[in-house]
Parts: structure tokens; sequence; C-alpha cells
């Protein structure tokens, strides 16, 4: 079987230029701290989705990510494509000043049985449908998707377990995280952002697991909550190998965030 592909080039600034014609990317703004490469991917992104209460978090924290410019003026540049979600969180003024922008603002509270995350997710899958455009193609990034409250981070981590054939990232408080399917796989991390801190985790029950690319690999190594679990493993190639007979999660370390400097490792895993 033919090995997935985790790349992590939609971080880099040249992502737009150089891998326009091979990736595309999507962008879901959710209510928690915005990372410090929202910019970055809001500006290379094709779609842009805030999840209710993430388009106050676009509204407030974008301008003093850019500072020296109007706040007003960095608003009505990088607009959203749409806010969907419950609307249960998002302010009145920040609904009025998108709508003057011509913003589409859907409520989706007639359905209480996915998250707001979830909702997005589903409209940018059928946005690339209709636009011709192939999932294996397009990687959607989950910004403020980790930290804040627990519930809402597992909510996040376990929706990775739903889509498992879609490129789908979560960015939040320092921390990127991703799905690694069952069978093989190479990740290919943005070294000179990601790590050097790096963790293979089986979130959804028992997995034996191999690796190589880092500091303590894998050998057949079974793994489960409540028994070993790789975390604090280090980084040591570009490319690393998995292979794994049920779904994994990969989290790294973000250099680039401001929420803190990278852990030390306690060399488990």
């Amino acid at each position: 079987m033919e090995a997935s592909v985790l790349d992590s080039g939609f971080l880099s600034e040249q992502a737009d230029a150089a891998g326009a014609t091979e990736q595309q990317l999507a962008v879901v703004l959710l209510n928690w701290t915005l990372p410090t490469l929202t910019p970055l991917l809001w500006k290379n992104a094709k779609l842009r989705v805030c999840a209710d209460g993430g388009a106050n978090r676009l509204y407030d924290e974008l301008p003093r990510m850019l500072p020296g410019r109007p706040a007003d003026a960095v608003r009505a540049q990088y607009l959203p494509t749409v806010i969907k979600g419950d609307l249960d969180s998002l302010r009145p003024d920040v609904a009025a000043f998108y709508r003057q922008h011509g913003v589409a603002i859907e409520d989706l509270s007639a359905d209480q049985d996915s998250t707001d995350l979830q909702k997005c997710i589903q409209f940018v899958r059928q946005q690339a449908e209709e636009q011709g455009l192939q999932l294996q193609q397009l990687t959607l990034v989950a910004l403020g998707a980790l930290g804040g409250r627990l519930d809402h981070t597992l909510s996040n981590l376990s929706t990775l377990y739903m889509y498992p054939d879609m490129s789908l990232v979560l960015l939040g408080d320092g921390n990127l995280a991703r799905l690694v399917p069952a069978g093989r796989a190479v990740i290919r991390p943005d070294r000179r952002l990601e790590g050097p801190t790096c963790g293979l985790v089986p979130c959804a029950g028992g997995a034996v697991a191999s690796s190589s690319g880092l500091r303590w690999n894998l050998h057949s190594t079974p793994m489960a909550f409540g028994g070993l679990v790789s975390t604090s493993n280090i980084i040591e190639a570009d490319e690393i190998h998995v292979e794994s007979d049920s779904h994994l999660v990969w989290t790294t370390r973000l250099r680039s965030s401001s929420s803190g400097s990278s852990s030390d490792s306690d060399g488990s895993g």
C-alpha cells in the first residue's frame, strides 16, 4: 500500500508561489488565541472560514499582529469567505462589520450533533467538490484549535479521526497536531518552525507502531493510554517514517509561536 505523505510545506512563506499548483490551502478560525502564523496562512489560503466566535478573534487579534496600520483597514483586507456555526459567541459589532463588507453569516444552530469546526470542515469539503478539487490536493488548517478548554481540545482531536481521507491540521498555543493514518506514512515537518520535540499518540485505542527519523524510534512497539505513549521525542531527520496498525496523532512544537519555549525532552517513547 502506498504511504501517506504528511507535508508541512504550507507553513512556508513560499507556499502560495511554490505549491499553488499542487496543494491548496483552506483555513478555519476557531474561538481561541490565534497562532502568530495566522496572517501568513490567511494570505495563502483559497478558502477562509470563521467558526462562530472565531470571527471575534479575527476582528480583535489580527490588527495587533499587523501593527502600524489602521485596525479597520487590516480587517477589511483580511475578510473571511463565510462565518458559520451556532452564532452563540459572535458579537453584534463584529457581525455588523463583516455584513457591511459583504461576508455571508450562516446560522447552523439547528444542528446540535456536530461542532462548529465540523460544520466548517463540511463546508470546505463541499466547496472543494464544487470547484473540482481533489481532497488529496487540499490542506485544511484549523487555527486556534489547541489550548483553552480541555473538552474543546479533545473534541478537535476527535475530529481528526472523523476525516482520515483529508489533510487536516490543528494549530494553537504553540503546537501542531495531525492524523497519521494507519499503514505506512511519511512525515515531512518544517524543521525551521517545528520541533525539535514531537510525539506519536494513540488517541483512539491501542496501536503497534514502528518509526525511523526520531531520536527514540519505535520498533513494533505497543502503545496505549494507560501504557506507553511516545511523547517528548525528538525529530532527527527531514523525513519521519511511521508504520502503525492504527491511526496515530502526530504532534510537534511550533517555535514560531509566542506561547512559550519548547519543552525539554524526557526521552520517553
